[in-house]
């Protein structure tokens, strides 16, 4: 597996390409502001075809690009309790992300659920449903690998935020406890802020400051 990362917009979210090997298949990750051209010189750097969008939650600092990579081609797999944000982004504090302008949706051309499973080349990716910074909130989790990409659940000094429309404190403490105990600590995570990289043990303790 290969993991290149970057950090992008008003808000600083990280944006992946995630590829199975060198002229592999590859995803592309919460694609977000300005980060396109990154993202094109990285798949072209590892001679990766991508072959779809891949949205941890529906957030507008995470979809606003889609609409890039989807008039290039590309489908959209994002969770299906976020759908609306997906086709619909829109900042729920303009002040926060600079008074964007209109962002165009998309229409995903999966939806993803609690027990899907997401296939790049060779890699498989579980996803668990994580509802609490948003409620579409999902982990991808490639167990033959140990990495896992956790959107705005776990940063590797904190947890996303619970104060957004449609955000739940209840769920989101319930989504952290559950993935604490059925995903292995020595898991390499790979969040929507912040560091990436580090163990889900090293970030557990910053995270349970919280709760």
């Amino acid at each position: 597996m290969i993991i290149r990362g970057g950090t992008f917009g008003p808000v600083a979210t990280n944006t992946y390409v995630v590829a199975d090997k060198q002229g592999g298949e590859a995803i592309i990750v919460d694609p977000a502001a300005g980060g396109s051209q990154w993202v094109q010189e990285t798949l072209s750097r590892l001679d990766a075809t991508p072959i779809a969008v891949f949205d941890t939650h529906g957030h507008w600092d995470h979809v606003v690009e889609n609409h890039v990579w989807a008039d290039r081609g590309l489908p959209i797999w994002a969770p299906e309790a976020d759908l609306e944000w997906v086709r619909a982004p829109a900042p729920f504090n303009p002040a926060l992300f600079g008074n964007p302008p209109p962002t165009p949706g998309t229409e995903p051309a999966r939806l993803l659920n609690e027990g899907d499973t997401i296939e790049v080349g060779a890699l498989s990716f579980a996803i668990t449903a994580t509802p609490g910074h948003s409620p579409g909130c999902v982990v991808a989790y490639d167990a033959d690998h140990g990495e896992a990409l956790v959107g705005d659940l776990v940063f590797a000094q904190g947890i996303g935020r619970t104060d957004f429309p449609g955000s739940d404190p209840g769920a989101m403490i319930a989504s952290l406890e559950r993935v604490f105990a059925e995903i292995p600590g020595e898991t390499r995570i790979y969040p929507g802020h912040g560091p990436w990289g580090v163990t889900l043990a090293e970030a557990e303790p910053y995270a349970r400051m919280f709760f």
